[in-house]
């Protein structure tokens, strides 16, 4: 009877080659996924800029018509507040792809460290082989984080300053012309509703980590 030999089977790949293929495929995935909310974004606060531009033109439409008007003014805010907080999800998800990229930007960067010369006229490390989210964080020529965080600053302070702005008309429309009292109801409604979303939204970012912190510059 032959004698047989159990041998192992030979590795597909080498580890270190398949480590370094499985992270730089998640790389990928994430800067998609980035790309991806990013354009999301963009794509929701048109529609928010749309809405206020339908609202508005619609309350001078209907100028003449009090009950109407005031109608308009006390569901508006909610339908404003529920955009931002659409664009908010799509915030939340940038910051995610990008926090995470720049923690997977230092673990291949340190698996794959050389001690090479320094490129001319860069301000790259030369040891590094991904560059981006730390040079945008900071470690860049003017040592300044580059996330522009002032338009999302503006963005919110446009939503949710209509979004307040036509909740006091509504009120103070309310209790200067006489209205039938569903309507008023209605205007009281919608202003405790939206009043109650725009303290949730601020809550939501005051206690977001992905935020604290996120417009400092690196060292």
């Amino acid at each position: 009877m032959p004698f047989f030999r159990k041998s192992h089977p030979e590795p597909f790949v080498e580890r270190p080659q398949a480590r370094l293929a499985f992270m730089l495929g998640e790389y990928n995935a994430i800067r998609a996924e980035l790309v991806a909310a990013v354009s999301t974004q963009q794509t929701v606060m048109t529609y928010g800029l749309a809405a206020i531009a339908v609202i508005y033109t619609g309350l001078l439409a209907t100028w003449s018509n009090v009950p109407l008007r005031t109608g308009i003014l006390a569901l508006s805010p909610v339908l404003l507040v529920f955009v931002w907080f659409v664009w908010y999800g799509e915030v939340q998800r940038l910051g995610r792809a990008r926090w995470f990229l720049w923690e997977l930007e230092k673990k291949v960067n340190a698996l794959l460290a050389s001690t090479g010369p320094p490129p001319s006229g860069s301000v790259l490390p030369a040891g590094d082989v991904l560059h981006w989210e730390s040079w945008v964080r900071g470690r860049n020529p003017w040592r300044t984080n580059l996330h522009s965080r002032p338009a999302y600053h503006l963005a919110s302070g446009l939503l949710g300053g209509t979004a307040l702005g036509t909740t006091t008309l509504s009120v103070v429309l309310s209790t200067l012309v006489g209205l039938p009292t569903p309507l008023v109801v209605l205007v009281y409604a919608g202003a405790a509703g939206s009043l109650a979303m725009l303290g949730y939204a601020l809550h939501l970012v005051r206690r977001n980590p992905l935020l604290r912190g996120g417009g400092r510059p690196v060292v």
